[in-house]
């Protein structure tokens, strides 16, 4: 193993000062003093704001003070992304939208907040560090090179440092190359040191909590199922348009030249093909009829056209036992409600003509705020069990899709109740 050579090491020693980290280090900690006076302020603000809330005049001061102190968290965020190396994820304010008692809550007890608050007061102290660890660094290699000034300038010639006394050029030459060497050693470690106990109290509080970073996940998945939820209503109003317009159309044109057909041939005289085409004629309107019944399962246009009331009326003239519909939803919600409504109470009927043996039904939807409410009731038989059949898991899917509730209760011997409700989005 060879030794390194002696010109390896002042490489070694400058390879630091060679590279961006340093001055980077050295420009993050440099305005560490001056996020840390503003973040104070802000704070001191935000203290202020509190006290003054229960006069009324402190609840617009704590919310500028809050987009004040999540305006300073982001600046943070972007000056260490910039100079420190290190990608903090961003944070979410809370909604303030609403009544202002609830906003104030919500505000309160915004976790993240107050966790902003704890990173501008912990930096003070910690800024106050880093700063005179910078000077420090900076400014004693600094002087000691101005030694050979202080020599020169010294009648006796010599270097007084402390309780020793140096002369002549060789030992000015030797405290040069010393602080040099010392230098080129400590300052890039010592700002090294700094950057991390900046990065540390970032990493504590400017980091989201985990509760947070839960939130975020629970409202991501919300978004993304949502979003998932209307392309899929979106692709069955397309497939139901589609059948609507093309197949559907095609097989009454046919219908209605097959007639044509049976009409002239009835002329004719040959009733061999004509009872042909009448049964083609035949087959083509059990086609439609099939076709219409499998788009009204996929999406009814009536639904789009004219909401849930006159959707759900037509459903119930269909019915085999009466349906009372009841429909006060005003304004109407997304379509994507709409849909899963419309399904929940068409299944639900389909059930109840089904298995309850009832005489009647009844349908009642209620739009309150943003919340739908739908009821179906009939006086059968009872004993209807979601674990027992798919017809009921399935109202139960369709629902929980939208993070709604539903509600059944059937006892032996009736009535059966079905309650579902929903946001209105």
């Amino acid at each position: 193993m060879t030794a390194p050579s002696v010109l390896s090491i002042p490489v070694r020693l400058l390879r630091p000062w060679r590279t961006a980290a340093l001055w980077t280090a050295c420009a993050h900690v440099a305005v560490d003093g001056v996020v840390a006076v503003l973040g104070a302020l802000a704070v001191t603000w935000f203290a202020v704001a509190l006290v003054l809330v229960p006069i009324g005049l402190g609840i617009p001061l704590v919310i500028a003070a809050r987009w004040t102190l999540y305006g300073l968290a982001a600046f943070e965020r972007n000056r260490f992304a910039a100079t420190g190396g290190r990608d903090i994820p961003p944070a979410t304010p809370p909604d303030l939208s609403g009544p202002v008692i609830q906003s104030a809550r919500r505000l309160i007890t915004d976790r993240t907040l107050w966790r902003h608050i704890g990173y501008f007061v912990l930096l003070v102290p910690v800024s106050a560090v880093t700063l005179g660890g910078l000077l420090i660094a900076w400014s004693f290699p600094l002087a000691l090179l101005l030694m050979q000034v202080y020599w020169a300038r010294r009648p006796a010639g010599e270097i007084v440092v402390g309780p020793l006394a140096l002369g002549g050029v060789g030992a000015a030459i030797a405290v040069t190359v010393l602080t040099l060497a010392l230098g080129a050693v400590l300052v890039p470690r010592v700002m090294r040191l700094l950057l991390a106990l900046d990065i540390a109290l970032a990493d504590a509080l400017l980091l989201p909590s985990p509760h947070a970073v839960l939130t975020q996940r629970v409202e991501h998945l919300q978004r993304t199922r949502a979003a998932t939820i209307e392309a899929a209503e979106a692709e069955r109003r397309r497939i139901e348009r589609d059948l609507h317009d093309g197949a559907q159309q095609r097989l009454v044109a046919l219908s209605i030249m097959l007639g044509r057909i049976s009409a002239r041939l009835k002329k004719s005289g040959d009733l061999e093909t004509r009872a042909l085409a009448e049964e083609a004629k035949r087959n083509a309107n059990e086609a439609i009829t099939e076709l219409r019944n499998l788009t009204r399962g996929l999406h009814p246009p009536v639904l789009t056209d004219r909401g849930l009331d006159a959707a759900l009326s037509a459903v119930a003239a269909q019915c085999p036992i009466p349906v009372e519909v009841d429909v006060r939803v005003t304004p109407r919600p997304s379509i994507t409600v709409e849909s899963i409504t419309y399904f929940v109470v068409t299944e639900a009927l389909t059930n109840v003509a089904k298995h309850s043996r009832a005489e009647r039904a009844r349908v009642a939807i209620t739009r309150t705020g943003d919340r739908l409410t739908a009821t179906i009731t009939d006086d059968g038989v009872g004993g209807a069990d979601p674990a027992c059949g798919s017809g009921l898991r399935g109202l139960t899917d369709r629902v929980a899709g939208v993070d709604g509730r539903i509600r059944i209760a059937s006892p032996a011997g009736g009535p059966t109740v079905i309650e579902v409700e929903m946001a209105c989005e």
